[in-house]
C-alpha cells in the first residue's frame, strides 16, 4: 500500500490534483499510534468544515488500518464529499471472517456506503460483492514503472542461475516452504543461488536456511530499495513468490516488467497477473513439491526463461504499467469532482 501512494506521489498526480497527504499511522507504541490518528481525524474535520476537499482517496489494508479509513470515509460522507475507498490488505478475507456478525454486517455497510470501492482484480471484485451486494465496486490493478529495454541485460549465460524473493519475510509469503523447496532443487542443480531482500523474520530464516545445510546458496539481503533493487532485478534469471495471501503484489509486477519469469501462487490477484505456463509457473500455495519442480523447470530451461520473461513484459506494458493505470485512476478523479461540481 505505501508503494502504490509512493508511486502515485512520484508520478505527478499530487501535484496535478493539489492532494493533501494524510498519514494516519505511525510505528510507535499505542499512545503515539492513537494520537496520530486522532490527529489526523481532526484535521480532515476542518478541512470538510471549511470546504476544502473535493474528494476523499481513503487506502486500506485490514484490522486497524481499516477501521480507521473507515471512520474517515464515512465522516467524509455524512457531509456529502465523495470517497474512492481503495482496498489492498491481502488478509482481508481472513480479517472479515473472524469478525461477529454484526461487525462483518458492519463492514458490509461501511463499503455500501462509499462513493467507490476500488479493487485490484477481478476476483477481489466478486469477493467484495458476496459481502456487500450494494457496493459500487471498480478494478483499478497496481502499476509499475517500465524500466528501459536498454537497462535490461540477457543473463542466460551466466553459469550460475539466481532466484529473487523481495518481500516481508515470513510465513505468509512462503519462506519457509520456499527455502526446503530451493534444497531439493539444489541437488539437481548445485549452480543454484537464491537471493532474500526483505525484512521481517530474517534470523529465523538464516536459521532455517543454516539447519537445511543451504546457506553457501542463500544471501540475506535485507530490505532493499533504489539501486539495489534495480541491480539485483537486472541479474536475477527468476522471481519466486510462494504467498499464501496477497493482493496484487508490485514485487510480482516489477519482476515481469523486468522480463524475469516468475514463479507464484494461486491466490488473491495473482492468476489475472501472471499467466500460468505463459508469463511464469503458479502453483497451490503451500506445495512444496511442485514449488521446487518450478524451480528445477525454469532453472534448467533457459529458452523457456526467456520466452516466459518476454511474455510478462507485454503483460506489464499492457495492463500494468503507468502509462495504462494512472488515466484510469484520474479519470475516476475527474468523474466524481466534475459530478459534484455539477450540483
Amino acid at each position: 500500500m505505501r508503494s502504490v501512494v509512493e508511486g502515485y506521489e512520484t508520478d505527478g498526480l499530487f501535484t496535478r490534483w493539489n492532494v493533501v497527504l494524510l498519514n494516519s499511522h505511525v510505528e510507535g507504541g499505542l499512545a503515539l499510534r492513537l494520537f496520530t490518528a486522532t490527529k489526523v481525524f481532526l484535521f480532515l474535520v476542518w478541512l470538510l468544515l471549511r470546504r476544502r476537499v473535493s474528494l476523499v482517496h481513503c487506502h486500506a489494508a485490514m484490522k486497524g488500518s481499516f477501521w480507521r479509513k473507515s471512520l474517515l470515509a464515512i465522516i467524509s460522507r455524512i457531509v456529502g464529499v465523495p470517497v474512492v475507498f481503495h482496498l489492498h490488505g491481502s488478509e482481508m478475507k481472513s480479517f472479515v471472517v473472524k469478525q461477529p456478525i454484526f461487525l462483518q454486517r458492519l463492514i458490509g455497510w461501511i463499503l455500501e456506503k462509499q462513493s467507490v470501492v476500488v479493487v485490484l482484480s477481478e476476483s477481489w471484485l466478486q469477493y467484495v460483492k458476496s459481502i456487500s451486494p450494494q457496493a459500487t465496486v471498480q478494478v483499478l490493478p497496481n502499476y509499475v514503472d517500465l524500466p528501459d529495454m536498454q537497462s535490461i541485460t540477457d543473463s542466460a549465460n551466466n553459469t550460475d542461475v539466481e532466484l529473487l524473493f523481495l518481500g516481508l519475510i515470513g510465513t505468509r509469503k512462503g519462506v519457509y516452504d520456499l527455502l526446503p523447496a530451493f534444497k531439493d532443487a539444489i541437488a539437481q542443480i548445485p549452480m543454484l543461488r537464491l537471493i532474500i531482500g526483505g525484512n521481517g523474520e530474517v534470523e529465523q530464516a538464516q536459521a532455517r536456511a543454516a539447519e537445511l545445510k543451504i546457506e553457501g546458496h542463500v544471501e540475506f539481503a535485507g530490505w532493499v530499495s533504489g539501486e539495489e533493487k534495480v541491480r539485483l532485478l537486472s541479474r536475477a534469471h527468476i522471481y519466486v513468490l510462494p504467498s499464501y495471501n496477497e493482493g496484487l503484489p508490485v514485487s510480482l509486477l516489477e519482476a515481469m516488467s523486468w522480463q524475469v519469469p516468475v514463479i507464484s501462487t494461486r491466490v488473491g490477484g495473482i492468476p489475472e497477473q501472471v499467466r500460468d505456463g505463459v508469463d511464469g509457473i503458479l502453483i497451490d500455495a503451500g506445495d512444496q513439491v511442485a514449488l521446487s519442480a518450478a524451480i528445477v523447470k525454469l532453472a534448467k530451461d533457459a529458452t523457456l526463461r526467456k520466452k516466459m520473461g518476454m511474455a510478462a513484459r507485454n503483460q506489464v506494458e499492457r495492463n500494468f504499467s503507468k502509462q495504462v493505470v494512472m488515466p484510469k485512476l484520474e479519470e475516476l478523479y475527474r468523474s466524481f469532482i466534475a459530478h459534484d461540481n455539477a450540483k
